[in-house]
């Protein structure tokens, strides 16, 4: 079966923004506190990550930053495996 990772999402800077702070799992849900434009913005690199061990836009440490669409908050996403989240392969917490 094909391995779904779960996707960490920690804010590396916030210049403006009252809302998001701290770091975020992204699996099937909008994280708490994070708008609708700064999720549609990034769910896409998320969920290219959460299907594939490597992709073509990560760093050297299997990392992206990305900023929301205002360029108040950058963004950092790490992939997580199922294994050291304890989650089942579709995700979700076991």
């Amino acid at each position: 079966m094909k391995t779904i990772y779960s996707i960490k999402c920690e804010v590396v800077e916030n210049e403006f923004c009252p809302y998001v702070q701290g770091s975020y799992i992204f699996t099937r849900l909008t994280p708490e506190n994070m708008c609708a434009a700064t999720f549609s913005s990034i769910w896409p690199f998320a969920n290219a990550m959460r299907h594939s061990p490597k992709t073509g836009f990560e760093d050297a440490n299997g990392c992206v930053t990305l900023n929301c669409p205002d360029g108040w908050v950058q963004f950092r996403l790490s992939r997580i495996s199922p294994e050291n989240q304890g989650l089942n392969e579709t995700g979700e917490t076991q």
